[in-house]
């Protein structure tokens, strides 16, 4: 690395606070990318840069913003999460540094990057508590370009930018579940687009919800996203045979990673059969009350991060409010439909005299 052209050890705090206050301000995704993207081109001595993020299924990397690449190479082509690759090296934490990337064999697409005059690359991770959730690219002319103090930077910066994009993604995700909550008066109609959202942003297989029937002491199904009508068939929840929901009914939150291996969920062969691997459940709760369950399901190994709880816990008492919104409203419904009954009556007794 070029040791000749170091800065003073300010320059970067300096750009790093720049960074994070402007990070801090932004509850947009491309804004952050954005913001991303452009302090790397003007802090560091480099002639492009991109950003993918990991698919919500893992399976591929979605490119998210560039700077110094033709539209041509972007489009060349889906990026293969396969071993030894550079994207899948980087995935599982590894800072990838490459002198040249048309002669690497872990580089796809070399003969598009020798078109597009690529040569030298550094790739680092975008990580989340540990978690990594994209990747970070910057390409330069020489990699001995690069100091030690520039690679700290660029690494610094994707954690950061990462940090802020789950900020943004979170935000972003509740008010287009809050639109889905305020999309309809009818319960089940509403529920089902607040589950249908809660499954795409989550990147689930399938989601539920049940209501607590609190003198048949069952969780009765009032809305389900992406399960079977085979698997929705099995029945109803019975409380005082599944362990996991007596825990989430007194307001836990808790995370099956294998169901086939919980010895406290109900119906593990029928959730092997229909796909589903691991499962987080939280409580539906009105103050000290609780309605009933909401179920994410994966069809993957997951453990869910604390920041996936929180989300679906914020979830599950927006849902709970517009339960009682909904239930409030049909019953307001019930009583001026039998006071119009009740005037009408009345009209038709005064004129008769």
């Amino acid at each position: 690395m070029n040791e000749s052209r170091e800065r003073p050890a300010a320059f970067y705090m300096n750009a790093m606070r720049e960074v994070a206050h402007a990070l801090s301000a932004s509850l947009d995704e491309a804004q952050v990318i954005d913001t991303v993207l452009d302090y790397t081109m003007d802090i560091l001595p480099v002639h492009a840069a991109l950003v993918r993020i990991l698919s919500p299924d893992g399976n591929e990397l979605i490119p998210m913003g560039a700077r110094g690449l033709s539209h041509a190479y972007l489009e060349k082509g889906r990026v293969r999460l396969e071993p030894g690759t550079v994207d899948c090296r980087v995935l599982n934490g590894e800072v990838v540094i490459l002198t040249d990337v048309t002669q690497d064999p872990g580089f796809q697409y070399p003969e598009e990057a020798a078109a597009e005059g690529l040569k030298g690359m550094v790739a680092v991770p975008m990580r989340v508590r540990a978690r990594v959730i994209g990747v970070l690219r910057v390409y330069v002319k020489q990699v001995e370009d690069l100091s030690e103090a520039d690679l700290l930077f660029l690494d610094t910066l994707a954690d950061i930018g990462a940090l802020a994009l789950e900020k943004a993604h979170l935000h972003q995700s509740l008010y287009r579940i809050a639109q889905a909550l305020n999309s309809s008066l009818e319960l089940k109609t509403m529920l089902l687009e607040v589950l249908k959202a809660t499954v795409e942003e989550m990147g689930l297989k399938a989601a539920s919800i049940r209501l607590l029937d609190e003198k048949r002491k069952i969780l009765r199904l009032v809305a389900a996203y992406g399960l079977s009508e085979r698997y929705l068939s099995k029945g109803d929840v019975h409380v005082a045979k599944s362990p996991v929901d007596q825990r989430v009914l007194r307001g836990e939150a808790v995370v099956l990673y294998d169901v086939t291996r919980e010895p406290g969920f109900e119906y593990p062969e029928e959730a092997a059969e229909e796909g589903i691997h691991s499962v987080l459940v939280v409580p539906l709760r009105l103050q000290d009350r609780t309605l009933g369950v909401m179920r994410a399901y994966s069809a993957r190994p997951r453990q869910f991060s604390p920041v996936s709880v929180h989300f679906l816990t914020a979830v599950a008492h927006l849902v709970a409010l517009a339960i009682e919104k909904a239930q409030l409203h049909a019953a307001l419904q019930a009583k001026y439909e039998d006071l119009k009954l009740d005037l009408t009556e009345l009209y038709r007794f005064m004129a008769l005299g």
